[in-house]
């Protein structure tokens, strides 16, 4: 995959991009892509249940914004 950098870009016109932008995935060691990730229901008290805290983290695994492993 090749990819043009810019530095020190401006823009002061209309900007007219061709193609297909391809943002790669995020790792545990690289920023990236993630997608927004699912709502999950406000904690039922002041301390959240396991179960309340296990659908977070399931979501955020989901969406790839934490690691699942």
């Amino acid at each position: 995959m090749e990819y043009t950098v810019f530095t020190n870009l401006r823009v002061t016109g209309d900007l007219q991009l061709e193609g297909t932008a391809v943002i790669p995935s995020a790792t545990k060691t690289s920023a990236g892509a993630v997608k927004m990730a699912a709502k999950v229901a406000e904690a039922a008290g002041s301390s959240p249940t396991a179960a309340e805290f296990k659908a977070l983290l399931d979501a955020l695994k989901a969406a790839g914004i934490m690691s699942a492993t």
